[in-house]
């Protein structure tokens, strides 16, 4: 695997690398500290770790900025500052997720592992429940226990090929089943399914750290 780590803070960097070892052994790393450095790289990178305020990005340039640099890299922001508004507008703009620099190690390898598998992962500070319309909260309320059960695996960060595994069905009849979660909850994405399931408070059981993360299909 070869990563970029992109922070101006040359020890949380050092941190990162060991960390990414866990990951996988035979990783390679290179290191910028600006967005600058990091459109120079030379890639191609399958992870881009980024420090969401550096010096030289203004608000979400700076992701735009690495994203169109390296197209065909997981993106992974890395912030203290985990608002609900700022966490979904960044992975709504192709951000694979949003880790906080506080996490502890085994929630930092679980997101990066969610990451790199395709999946989309959102801290726990991310998913405040808000207000929704109530004729969403009523058509959730008449799905099928096995489409809300579909729903809730999918929340957990499980693909369709793992759900329907577990659930011992065809993974087209999962497809069918989100399919209806997502009309109900009037989202067209996964991402924006983990989101909306928050607000309605649809959340799995988890610790405070532990975050939530959402798999493609």
């Amino acid at each position: 695997m070869r990563a970029l780590l992109v922070d101006d803070h040359v020890l949380f960097s050092q941190g990162l690398r060991f960390l990414l070892q866990d990951l996988d052994a035979s990783l390679t790393c290179a290191t910028a500290q600006s967005i600058a450095e990091a459109v120079q790289a030379q890639g191609p990178f399958d992870l881009i770790l980024l420090d969401y305020a550096l010096p030289d990005s203004q608000a979400n340039d700076g992701l735009m900025r690495v994203l169109e640099a390296h197209p065909d890299a997981t993106v992974a922001m890395l912030s203290g500052d985990t608002r609900p508004g700022l966490v979904r507008e960044l992975v709504e703009q192709g951000a694979a997720g949003f880790i906080h620099k506080s996490a502890d190690t085994p929630t930092m390898l679980k997101a990066l592992e969610t990451m790199l598998a395709g999946g989309v992962y959102l801290p726990a500070s991310a998913l405040a429940n808000q207000s929704v319309d109530e004729s969403v909260a009523q058509a959730v309320a008449g799905l099928s226990p096995r489409q809300m059960e579909c729903l809730l695996k999918l929340v957990q960060g499980k693909p369709n090929k793992t759900i329907a595994r577990e659930l011992l069905v065809a993974e087209s009849t999962v497809k069918t089943h989100l399919a209806a979660a997502f009309k109900a909850l009037g989202v067209s994405s996964r991402s924006e399914a983990v989101f909306r399931a928050a607000h309605l408070g649809l959340l799995p059981p988890q610790t405070p750290e532990a975050g939530t993360t959402c798999a493609p299909a």
